[in-house]
């Protein structure tokens, strides 16, 4: 049985954030993985794309839209954003951003530098501005991507699962697109985005 657990619910308070500045080491082989073409789907205001990366039936990551009404700064937001489970972890930094990976990175198994991986987190990928005067606006790390790669960790019994998911990014469109992803069939091993 499915079993989706409401974005909305993402408040987990992020504290200290781990700043290890070792280099990354190279991964000696890609673990065997499980891939899932994504086909382009494309995520637009007021919709939401779930996706089982274990093919497990249980929803892994989810992305969505919030639309942010702030009569102070007299504006309106709509924010893209990428959100994980109580079995899945993102990588986030204090801002809630987190590291577009070219293809050929490593994505480890432990922190990143300047990000900690979250469970129940909220990865703001992009954000457009809509200003009661002047021109709308896009702000966010992943406002102009092209097919680069979202970090993803799944928990399974305890053991985590590296992966990624591969997005760009449409701000003419408006539109998030969600090309492949991939996780490790191995626990606890470092992944190569895009392979």
């Amino acid at each position: 049985m499915k079993q989706v657990y409401a974005l909305a619910l993402v408040t987990a308070l992020m504290t200290s954030c781990n700043k290890d500045e070792t280099p990354l080491p190279p991964v000696d082989q890609q673990p065997e993985m499980i891939y899932t073409d994504l086909q382009n789907r494309e995520l637009k205001f007021q919709q939401a794309q779930l996706i089982d990366l274990n093919h497990d039936e249980l929803v892994d990551i989810g992305f969505s839209t919030w639309y942010i009404g702030d009569p102070i700064e007299k504006k309106d937001e709509v924010l893209f954003f990428a959100g994980s489970y109580v079995h899945s972890n993102l990588l986030v930094n204090e801002a809630n951003g987190s590291p577009a990976f070219n293809e050929g990175e490593v994505i480890p198994i432990s922190n990143y530098p300047g990000h900690n991986w979250y469970q129940v987190g909220q990865v703001e990928m992009a954000l457009k501005n809509i200003p009661a005067t002047g021109l709308p606006y896009w702000e966010g790390n992943w406002k102009s991507v092209s097919h680069k790669y979202l970090a993803v960790q799944v928990v399974v019994a305890g053991k985590r699962y590296n992966g990624w998911i591969e997005v760009s990014f449409d701000t003419v469109g408006e539109k998030l697109i969600l090309h492949k992803a991939a996780i490790s069939k191995e626990a606890e091993k470092p992944v190569v985005a895009g392979e």
